[in-house]
């Protein structure tokens, strides 16, 4: 850490996260990877919260990657794009919270009292998927992937769902570019970590996954990716109960 960002930290201006507390676990980082958040300024708060459509979700989740993408930094090179898509949202909360100086407590209906209670969102709290013993033999610590039956998973990157999602909207608007909606799309999970994609790179993978794949290895590929989808859910977890937060975060008041 060089003195300027030592001044940084002391001054509370900025805070070092630990990938490990993110839902990931940070499982699918190198090791030298290391992410830096910082208070959101009064313009970030105010481009959030203009226009904000609460039931238009590819709006507020490009708000909320515009918000983590210009208050966070990272190791050398890394960019915004080596992100795991599915830590976003708990970045997002962090830097939240970072700049509030307060918890992010979300309500919850206690059965066993009877009465509703406020639980906060943090690591304390949070829901980690549990790899089991015979899952984590499979884990490969140098490329950060897990291996099984020779497939290489990996959870994937902002960068490389972005390519996706625009290659997807370009199609939409060609003739037949319903047929689009049929196609599975796995393929995201086996990208070895790749944070960019050409057009001409994710036509050949829809054609390999969909079509060129033998049926057995398909359904290793499905296998897997139903392995790994408990981690991609958030919930919180007091005294051995789990409690779904999907609609008990309210976005569009985050900041008040």
């Amino acid at each position: 850490m060089n003195l300027v960002n030592l001044l940084k930290g002391l001054l509370n201006l900025q805070k070092k996260i630990d990938i490990k507390i993110l839902p990931s676990q940070g499982l699918f980082y190198k090791d030298d990877f290391e992410i830096t958040i910082k208070k959101a300024d009064v313009e970030d708060i105010i481009e959030y919260e203009y226009n904000y459509i609460k039931d238009d979700l590819g709006s507020v989740i490009f708000k909320l990657k515009k918000v983590v993408e210009k208050n966070a930094t990272f190791s050398s090179g890394y960019t915004f794009n080596d992100v795991k898509s599915i830590d976003i949202v708990f970045l997002f909360l962090e830097v939240v919270r970072f700049t509030k100086g307060k918890a992010i407590n979300l309500k919850y209906f206690n059965d066993e009292f009877g009465e509703e209670e406020d639980i906060e969102f943090s690591s304390n709290y949070f829901n980690y998927f549990k790899l089991d013993a015979e899952t984590m033999k499979s884990y490969d610590v140098e490329t950060k992937q897990f291996v099984i039956d020779d497939f290489m998973f990996s959870l994937p990157s902002i960068g490389a769902e972005n390519c996706i999602t625009n290659y997807l909207i370009e199609k939409s608007e060609e003739q037949d570019g319903a047929k689009y909606n049929d196609y599975g799309y796995n393929f995201i999970f086996f990208l070895g970590g790749k944070r960019s994609m050409s057009f001409s790179e994710i036509e050949n993978l829809i054609h390999i996954f969909n079509f060129d794949m033998e049926e057995s290895d398909m359904k290793k590929v499905r296998r897997i990716v139903r392995m790994f989808q408990p981690i991609q859910k958030y919930s919180l977890k007091r005294d051995g109960k789990v409690i779904d937060i999907n609609s008990k975060i309210d976005l569009e008041k985050i900041w008040k």
